[in-house]
């Protein structure tokens, strides 16, 4: 099922279908907004976040930040213009925990662990 929150992705494909690089690009996209916790941690922002979808790198954008920090949003925005990066209107992201129960049936004996 899809999601009518309001969100989209860029992804890190040109629209003439070549991959991206330097590999690491939307942690660096994402890094403009980032900053550190209470405990020295370095934390994205609750509204843009690098992900992972359908096997291609990608930047995860709330539209609230155009109201929150334009110039943050306009800076991103301007970036996959720039670059003719592909991006997914709100209606092709799928719900996130949406995912994870697809992920739970996809994979019933395996157990998942991530290094943070």
């Amino acid at each position: 099922m899809k999601t009518a929150a309001e969100v989209f992705l860029i992804l890190g494909v040109t629209t003439s279908g070549r991959t991206f690089r330097p590999s690491d690009w939307a942690e660096r996209l994402c890094g403009v907004l980032a900053g550190y916790d209470n405990a020295g941690r370095w934390v994205y922002s609750d509204h843009a976040q690098p992900v992972i979808h359908q096997g291609q790198i990608g930047v995860r954008v709330e539209k609230v930040l155009h109201a929150i920090n334009p110039v943050a949003y306009q800076f991103i925005m301007q970036f996959a213009f720039n670059y003719q990066l592909k991006i997914l209107p709100e209606g092709e992201v799928v719900c996130l925990e949406e995912a994870i129960e697809a992920k739970k049936n996809a994979l019933p004996g395996r157990k998942l662990t991530f290094a943070v």
